[in-house]
């Protein structure tokens, strides 16, 4: 299981097994059946990303390696970025969306949140560096590197932005299953679960507490919870998890559903589903694409679809096919520009892995808080045996 766990490629078919699963549960009644022909797509996908990852394996590819610390300067000056630059957006900004949440207060929403680019470096450098605060943590076992990595943690916790709050506590799972040579023992087994359930019961009731003001039936009643779960004794907190687990699908499937025509736009495609959202939102406007596809969905605040949602409404099954293409691609090109002997290596693999489980829910290839975290290994990892000579 540890192996499986360890490899990019694996995730895919794991973690869409386990919406598939979730789904089965069919605790929505607004939820389509799932049709033949969406199946047998996973499935062909599900059996060539196998194969992909049997032979990253056989090549090794991918490996664990204690890292260093780095200098303590260095390390600092990390940490006072981030929360240097978070307070200063924050008195940009006039206040906190954390404050507002807690104040009952409408304020500003962590989407608007920030100053424009500076925000986009900012975030994608703090998400960054939680994971690899987390292997310095797990290589050196240094107290220090343990409050550095739970500091980098501020910055989300003060926007209110649970996104990255979770992006963050993934990866570090990922980095944490890459250094266990060794099946997990009972004790760690137990701690994975314990953590698991509480973060999701968390997130059930930060949910309830940011969208509904603390009730816990409001999310049931929109949501078209079914009879069967409405009346079960499992924590209603739960059916935040089984709707964000489950609805990509439905949306996928809804979509599919009810899209008769399309322009199979393919440099739109590329734009809208392969490009991160930064500069895709720039470069629209130039060639007069719709800044948001528009894609069927069961109800209007549901808003993902799976990676595959949109690109199905530019060139219907072409488009979830070239997408696929695109992130096996993507998998190939990061092994080859950090390498297993770089201390960057853990961290990227952390990364992808994230990306690829997160996929279930959305298109991350265009989310910026999460692709853009990618290229600071791959910089890094590019000047890290590089000397810099001055003649």
């Amino acid at each position: 299981m540890l192996k499986i766990l360890k490899n990019p490629f694996y995730i895919y078919p794991v973690s869409f097994g386990i919406v598939f699963s979730l789904y089965a549960l069919d605790w929505s009644d607004a939820f389509p059946k799932i049709t033949a022909t969406t199946t047998i797509f996973f499935i062909c996908t599900f059996f060539i990303s196998i194969v992909f990852g049997d032979s990253v394996d056989k090549l090794k590819y991918i490996g664990y390696s204690k890292i260093q610390g780095g200098k303590p300067s260095k390390e600092f000056m990390a940490i006072a970025f981030i929360l240097l630059g978070v307070f200063i957006e924050i008195l940009y900004e006039g206040g906190s969306p954390l404050i507002s949440a807690i104040k009952g207060e409408r304020g500003v929403y962590y989407k608007d949140f920030g100053i424009k680019f500076f925000h986009v470096v900012l975030v994608s450098y703090n998400s960054f560096l939680t994971v690899y605060m987390f292997h310095m943590f797990l290589s050196t076992k240094k107290k220090k590197h343990l409050i550095y990595y739970l500091i980098t943690y501020v910055p989300p916790l003060l926007i209110f932005n649970r996104g990255m709050i979770i992006l963050g506590l993934v990866s570090s799972f990922f980095v944490f299953i890459s250094s266990q040579k060794r099946t997990l023992n009972f004790k760690q087994i137990f701690f994975l679960l314990v953590s698991g359930i509480t973060a999701l019961y968390s997130f059930g009731v930060l949910g309830n507490i940011r969208l509904a003001n603390g009730d816990e039936r409001y999310i049931l009643n929109v949501s078209g919870a079914s009879k069967t779960f409405d009346e079960s004794k499992i924590p209603k907190e739960f059916f935040w998890t089984y709707l964000y687990g489950a609805s990509p699908l439905a949306n996928f499937q809804e979509n599919i559903n009810k899209t008769e025509t399309v322009d199979y736009n393919f440099f739109e495609l590329a734009v809208s589903e392969m490009t991160p959202d930064y500069l895709s939102k720039r470069i629209k406007p130039i060639f007069q694409l719709d800044e948001e596809i528009k894609s069927h969905r069961v109800r209007d605040f549901l808003t993902v679809g799976t990676v595959f949602m949109n690109s199905y409404s530019i060139a219907k099954w072409f488009g979830p096919i070239i997408l696929y293409i695109y992130s096996i691609f993507l998998l190939f090109l990061l092994f080859g520009v950090v390498p297993k002997k770089s201390k960057y290596h853990v961290s990227s693999i952390a990364i992808l892995s994230t990306l690829i489980l997160m996929n279930t829910f959305s298109n991350m290839f265009v989310f910026s808080g999460i692709i853009l975290q990618l290229v600071y290994p791959i910089v890094f990892a590019y000047f890290e045996n590089k000397k810099l000579v001055i003649k």
